[in-house]
């Protein structure tokens, strides 16, 4: 399987879609978006090719980049014939693309891929100009029919998507997200063959929702699949049901080369030698292939499917997500653990195998380990991530298990509880005038730890410590200066992430006469977390449920006493809520806060409590303090 054939629908991760009838304040539509796909069979081989049509039209010039068209292709598909010109309706003149240009594609989280596309560029485009295109794709595996996605990013006048096929195939399709919209059906035969037609006029598209799940849950879309062939009496089946993908998925590991595993189960040995227990054997072999083996994407025909022999990872040091989990199965199993390759999709992808038995199902390989009777899911591509906790993206995620070369399993990821991943913030504050200093240790657990040492290490790129804190902590106010910042247990990935630092918070503190407030809400944590509900049409997506428990104490400058404390409170519902209370002990305040949420997804009808849950912690956020002199 291919860890990284995201590309397959990047082209989705677009605006959705609206019905209408009038497009006259748009900048750009499209005319029509027609694809038919030819299937022909001869003596038990597939020829398939997939024609598409499109036309689009510049109602205004706003929108020229539109102009610049690329077509992506891999070893499973060649583009032919493409046949592209701009034509412009006033001068009655077609200009044909004269250049067009093969790349090899690249990306920051691919060592190697196969994927290619043909780029060029309409000529002479400007108001009112329309664009022209027109080419073959020829699909070289038929288990590959992708998907066709009846919306796209612009409004689409005129969508069409037909299949013909000889009588003695039988082709299945599943249609995701498409109830509320009058898409037109039909079914027909022309001589020996049967056609399929899927029509949609006047679809208009809208700009996507942020923190949402993957456009795949919302957009209109469908996914075709090749079911059987009957040749001389006999069925073969080709992806009729997840029996026959697994079949397919054991042919490829089938396939890895097995030499020199002796250097493997040698390394096991060495990790494992003076351990006794199965858990500690299964996380040191977890905890090794994580540290040593850089994870790399490779997007090569079936290279992309098949791992690569274990031997050979563990020499270059370095694999994709297939390779890192054959690696675990081989090594793991030696030791006497029992485990088994496990093909799996992200939460990026809403199928289920019993429903899409297609590759499009998955994409993504772990390893799962039956260790003292528990189901521990292994993911080393997330190098952070502890023993014992899945990936936060596979979560709730059916993973199929290779339990032999004819047997399998499907179970599902668990939700890791609030409890795994809980952030501990112990502060004590001081105050000299108007300057706020705070000494502050945050104690990081499970995917908490896991997502700051992530962006720490993927997103900090240049910036000084003082900088990155500063802008991901967002603590105090604008003039909040880190000092003495200290990280501890950031490669051990079986203890709590501890940071200190220091605060100097200049102009935090306010004084009214004799009187002096002080907020001890230097985390506002969620403040701006509100939905917008206007025009909002899809669910937010959080990534994994949490606990943050904050233990503030606030020294009663000499010369100070306490005269007006907040009073506590408290937001109580199942899915997220808080509570803060103040306390007085001796000459000093403690504020305990403690926020949760204990979801992955808020529905839509749950926005109104979530924003009454946010508005209710930012008003809790503005309590201050307040002391005067004695």
């Amino acid at each position: 399987m291919n860890c990284m054939k995201i590309y397959l629908i990047f082209a989705l991760l677009f605006p959705f879609i609206v019905m209408s009838q009038n497009f006259s304040d748009e900048d750009f539509i499209y005319l029509k978006r027609h694809e038919h796909i030819d299937i022909k069979l001869n003596n038990g081989d597939f020829n398939i090719t997939k024609s598409i049509s499109e036309q689009g039209k510049f109602l205004t010039a706003k929108k020229l980049y539109f102009a610049n068209e690329s077509l992506g292709f891999d070893s499973f598909t060649a583009i032919e014939d493409i046949k592209a010109f701009t034509f412009l309706p006033d001068e009655n003149k077609k200009i044909e693309v004269d250049y067009i240009e093969t790349k090899r594609a690249f990306d920051n989280g691919i060592f190697y891929s196969d994927q290619e596309s043909k780029n060029f560029t309409f000529p002479a485009v400007k108001a009112g100009a329309e664009i022209n295109l027109e080419y073959n794709e020829i699909i070289k595996d038929p288990r590959f029919l992708g998907l066709f996605r009846f919306a796209t990013f612009v409004p689409t006048e005129s969508t069409k998507l037909s299949i013909e096929f000889p009588k003695n195939v039988s082709v299945g399709y599943i249609d995701f997200n498409t109830d509320n919209y009058p898409i037109d059906f039909k079914e027909e035969t022309k001589g020996n063959n049967k056609i399929y037609t899927w029509t949609v006029k006047n679809i208009k598209g809208f700009q996507g929702e942020a923190q949402s799940e993957s456009v795949l849950y919302y957009l209109p879309h469908i996914i075709l699949y090749i079911k059987n062939y009957e040749d001389k009496g006999t069925i073969n089946n080709v992806l009729n049901d997840v029996n026959d993908l697994y079949g397919w998925y054991a042919s490829l590991v089938d396939r890895i080369d097995e030499k020199e595993i002796e250097k493997v189960h040698t390394i096991a040995d060495g990790i494992t030698k003076s351990l006794s227990t199965q858990k500690e054997k299964a996380e040191a072999i977890f905890n090794w292939v994580q540290d040593n083996i850089t994870y790399v994407a490779f997007e090569d025909g079936l290279g992309g499917f098949i791992p690569r022999s274990a031997s050979s990872v563990c020499d270059k040091r370095y694999g994709d997500c297939k390779d890192m989990a054959n690696l675990l199965y081989e090594m793991l199993n030696h030791v006497g653990i029992e485990s088994y390759r496990t093909w799996i999709g992200t939460r990026d992808r809403p199928y289920s195998y019993l429903e899409v038995p297609t590759p499009m199902v998955d994409n993504h390989m772990i390893n799962t380990a039956i260790v003292e009777n528990d189901t521990i899911f292994l993911d080393a591509t997330d190098s952070y991530v502890p023993y014992g906790m899945p990936s936060a993206f596979t979560q709730t995620k059916e993973a199929l298990l290779g339990l032999n070369d004819k047997a399998f399993k499907i179970i599902k990821v668990p939700i890791q509880e609030m409890d795994k991943n809980v952030s501990e913030i112990k502060s004590i504050i001081t105050m000299n005038y108007d300057v706020v200093k705070v000494e502050e240790t945050r104690s990081l657990t499970g995917y908490e730890k896991v997502e700051f040492i992530a962006n720490y290490t993927y997103k900090k790129d240049d910036k000084t410590e003082e900088e990155y804190l500063n802008t991901t902590l967002a603590l105090g106010n604008n003039k909040t200066n880190y000092t003495n910042i200290t990280k501890e247990n950031f490669d051990n990935k079986s203890t709590p992430l501890i940071l200190n630092y220091n605060l100097n918070i200049d102009s935090y503190v306010k004084s009214v006469a004799n009187k002096t407030y002080i907020n001890l809400n230097i985390d506002k944590t969620l403040s701006q977390s509100k939905i917008e509900i206007e025009g909002r049409k899809f669910s937010k997506k959080i990534d994994y449920k949490f606990k943050k428990n904050f233990v503030t104490t606030f020294n009663i400058p000499l010369g100070f006493k306490a005269s007006d404390i907040p009073e506590a409170l408290t937001y109580d519902n199942p899915k997220f809520g808080f509570k803060i209370s103040y306390s007085q002990e001796g000459n000093t305040i403690v504020q305990h806060k403690s926020i949760y949420v204990n979801t992955l997804t808020v529905d839509n009808s749950e926005f109104e409590t979530w924003n009454d849950f946010i508005k209710s912690i930012t008003r809790a956020y503005k309590k201050s303090i307040t002391i005067e002199r004695t």
